[in-house]
């Protein structure tokens, strides 16, 4: 059990990076812009999950820009998970609240609050569920390449905004 409550707070988008909440100023985004820049976001994490049910390492580093200190932890701990047979198969990534800090034609950074919101662990035909995460804010800067969007760098900051526990959305807002 003790594993899959790692599993649960590793599979987070984990990378070495400062604490805390951005201090870019959000960019004033239109409605449709956001739908459009969560929309990317939720096609992300459906590729990723579908990544990890495959266990297709190759698949989940191409989410990746190259050299992206997130895509080779997402790797590394796919691979340590494949390697003692476990499988981790309809992961659910709960979004509560993200903001367009920039948005451009190559480039998209969001700050988001969310969590591992379940999902199951399959090792030798049994299945057992995922635990939920605890909830925590990141800064995602996505690029678009070859007509993909990639994860470049992911800012970390390990738990729930102060702001957010007292209804505020986020940086900006």
């Amino acid at each position: 059990m003790r594993c899959l409550a790692a599993l649960c707070l590793l599979l987070g988008l984990l990378a070495p990076a400062p604490a805390g909440v951005p201090s870019a100023s959000p960019q004033h985004v239109s409605r449709p812009d956001l739908l459009a820049s969560l929309e990317v976001l939720h096609a992300w994490d459906a590729r990723r999950a579908q990544a990890w049910a495959d266990v297709d390492a190759k698949a989940l580093g191409s989410l990746y820009q190259s050299g992206s200190a997130a895509g080779q932890a997402d790797v590394r701990l796919l691979r340590a998970y494949r390697a003692r047979g476990f499988v981790v198969r309809r992961l659910v990534t709960q979004v509560f609240a993200v903001e367009v800090l920039h948005s451009d034609a190559t480039t998209l950074t969001l700050w988001v609050f969310d969590r591992v919101a379940g999902g199951e662990v399959v090792r030798a035909g049994r299945v057992e569920p995922l635990r939920s995460s605890p909830p925590v804010t990141r800064t995602v800067e996505l690029r678009r390449e070859s007509g993909a969007w990639r994860v470049a760098s992911v800012s970390d900051s390990g738990g729930g905004p102060r702001a957010a526990r007292h209804g505020h959305r986020g940086p900006g807002g």
